[in-house]
């Protein structure tokens, strides 16, 4: 059979030769007849490549499910017969649809695994290996699949593909966050963001700003979590990407109630409800199920709680995902503590603690001990109840120092980038010059000298440079401990003061004192008048304090509207003269300039250092109860502890 089609005669015929044009035309004929599979067989690959890096990249958003399905049976029609690579490239691809048997898909995932180390290629293996960490996450072994999402990055560091790369660096960042690893997760965004704009992913590039807005939010970073999400929506909105608006409004959402504010959460949870309902896959809804859950809960609505987790329960079990198991036994749990089943409760979040233990989790665990801790109480159960609320502490003490830990570790990586940069402009730099050289000895000494002059400029050049990072570098850390709006302490810097204060009162036996303090009706204020206005309004408040205060005391903006203050040598008393003072010049500040007849008043709390604060956090706690009380008493007061 000739690869043209026509059968070959085997009828024995005599042995005249053929003339020579015949004979030539014939073979022409036939080589022809060869090149036109080949030809479909390329242009094929060409077609299943393009629509390969189209969907990888997420160029192409389909608005429903059912469009997705059909590009991925576009995708599939498109592999060339005999192809094993571009076979396997779309079976990755497959591996990553929202699975209905999530066991299924990691065997799935797996045998993929083995095929892809079989072909000897590093992009399809990465790929797989990314897969099953995903999945093996979903099975809820957060641990297991972190090593694994580290392994796809090495093996996807192997294939040199920089978006890869940076898809990796994603996924395990992600993991990373998950389990409370926040500047980790932070150093794998920003790196897979410098590999994405390199390499020009524009898609890629825009969607990670969403996960950079996550671990800033985590890291409590409000500010800049805020900014990344804004500019985030933009451009989902801009793509009409529903899968990213959900994400953000779960975000923005989160973001509400990570600042205490479960209502106005809601109201974003319901709109990704109503996104991931119309838009999205079904299973698509659970996590906002999960995240709505959790906002009743905080605002006592038992039923309201109890009906969302059945619904994020129902949701991860059509697609076999366990991972969140713990999360909805211990939102359970608190829905049916505030309904007053103790015992069904406390089995929850029992078992809760077992599986974030199991996880490590322990961001959720702070947020378990205080519920069972208050069911212990009511219950009489006074040992059990403090030896959860010193879990709790424990957490909580742990966690702010590792806040100051992980802000450091991105202070450290940013200057290691930087220096990794300098190193490589300086490497370059080196080899310019020795090429330079090697081509003026090759030449008159003449041009020798000129590539030295040469040499001495770049050199002095590159010294200029090192000096301006350096300079910046240190810009950088003042700006790391400062609040950019008000030019006083940020968070960080005067929990840092706070907890060095408290060790120095209690080793020199002197008393401290605090001062907690918001801007009163200031959310209001800003709706009505603009954030210009309630930037402004913050700032000023902030410089009058701060020169209301003696020499020795902190000011330190907290986030929003929230400042506290730290009163080394003051006792009680004289921390109230003081909570006063500042209160009396906020009150008489004007801001006629912003809006006629604007004023603007602050309620305060006070707190004195006792022998039963174990740290800074139980002494800020005293000082929160106490604002509130002069909250609840009318605001433009002062209340001590």
């Amino acid at each position: 059979m000739s690869h043209g089609g026509a059968a070959v005669d085997e009828t024995p015929r005599p042995t005249t030769p053929m003339p020579r044009l015949h004979a030539s035309l014939l073979v022409l004929l036939l080589a022809a007849l060869a090149a036109t599979p080949a030809a479909a067989q390329v242009d094929r690959a060409a077609a299943f490549d393009k629509l390969f890096e189209q969907l990888d990249s997420e160029r192409l958003n389909p608005a429903t499910p059912e469009e997705g399905q059909a590009d991925l049976a576009r995708l599939r029609a498109l592999v060339p017969p005999g192809d094993r690579r571009r076979e396997l490239l779309y079976q990755s691809t497959e591996c990553f649809q929202s699975p209905e048997d999530t066991r299924a898909s990691l065997a799935f995932a797996q045998r993929g695994l083995a095929a892809s180390r079989q072909l000897g290629d590093a992009e399809v293996e990465a790929r797989f290996q990314l897969c099953e960490a995903s999945l093996q996450s979903m099975l809820g072994d957060a641990q297991k699949g972190l090593a694994l999402f580290t392994r796809g990055v090495e093996i996807a560091r192997r294939s040199e593909h920089p978006a890869l790369v940076g898809d990796a660096l994603v996924l395990r960042g992600n993991m990373y966050s998950y389990l409370g690893r926040h500047a980790e997760s932070l150093v794998d965004f920003m790196d897979a963001q410098r590999l994405y704009d390199g390499a020009r992913q524009a898609e890629r590039s825009e969607g990670n700003l969403q996960n950079i807005a996550i671990a800033y939010r985590r890291m409590g970073e409000y500010d800049k979590a805020r900014e990344y999400l804004d500019r985030s929506r933009a451009i989902a909105q801009r793509h009409q990407d529903w899968g990213s608006l959900m994400v953000i409004a779960l975000q923005t959402g989160f973001l509400h109630e990570d600042t205490g504010h479960p209502e106005r959460a809601l109201a974003y949870y319901d709109d990704a409800l109503r996104i991931a309902r119309q838009r999205l896959p079904v299973a698509e809804a659970a996590p906002v199920q999960m995240a709505i859950a959790s906002a009743q809960a905080a605002l006592g609505n038992a039923a309201q709680a109890l009906e969302a987790v059945t619904a994020a329960r129902a949701g991860f079990a059509l697609i076999g995902d366990s991972s969140n198991e713990g999360m909805l036994d211990l939102l359970e749990g608190r829905a049916r503590a505030i309904r007053g089943e103790a015992d069904r409760a406390l089995a929850l979040l029992a078992r809760a603690e077992a599986t974030l233990q199991r996880d490590g989790n322990e961001r959720y665990l702070e947020a378990l001990y205080p519920v069972r801790a208050e069911l212990h109480e009511k219950r009489g159960a006074s040992a059990a109840a403090l030896a959860d609320y010193k879990r709790y502490l424990a957490l909580r003490e742990k966690r702010l120092a590792e806040r100051s830990q992980q802000r450091a570790l991105i202070l450290r990586e940013q200057s290691e980038a930087s220096q990794r940069e300098l190193e490589s402009r300086r490497v370059a730099a080196e080899k310019s010059l020795r090429e330079r050289e090697a081509q003026a000895q090759a030449k008159a000494r003449r041009w020798q000298r000129i590539a030295l002059g040469l040499g001495v400029a770049l050199i002095a050049l590159l010294g200029l440079w090192i000096g301006r990072q350096i300079t910046q570098a240190r810009r950088l850390r003042v700006l790391a401990l400062t609040d950019p709006l008000t030019g006083v302490a940020n968070r960080r810097r005067i929990e840092v003061l706070g907890a060095q204060a408290l060790a120095d009162a209690r080793a020199d036996e002197r008393p401290l004192s605090v001062i907690a303090f918001e801007i009163d009706g200031f959310e209001a204020l800003r709706e009505v008048h603009g954030q210009a206005a309630g930037d402004a309004v913050i700032a000023r408040v902030a410089e009058a304090c701060q020169h209301a205060l003696r020499h020795a005391d902190e000011i330190g903006r907290m986030g929003g509207e929230r400042f506290l203050v730290l009163l080394p040598d003051s006792d009680i008393d004289s921390a109230g003269q003081i909570a006063e003072r500042l209160r009396a010049e906020v009150e008489s500040l004007r801001f006629d300039d912003l809006a006629p007849g604007l004023r603007v008043t602050i309620s305060l709390g006070v707190a004195a250092l006792a022998p039963g604060d174990e740290g800074l956090p139980r002494l800020l706690a005293r000082a929160d109860q106490a604002l509130r009380k002069a909250q609840g008493a009318g605001r433009n007061c002062t209340r001590t502890t």
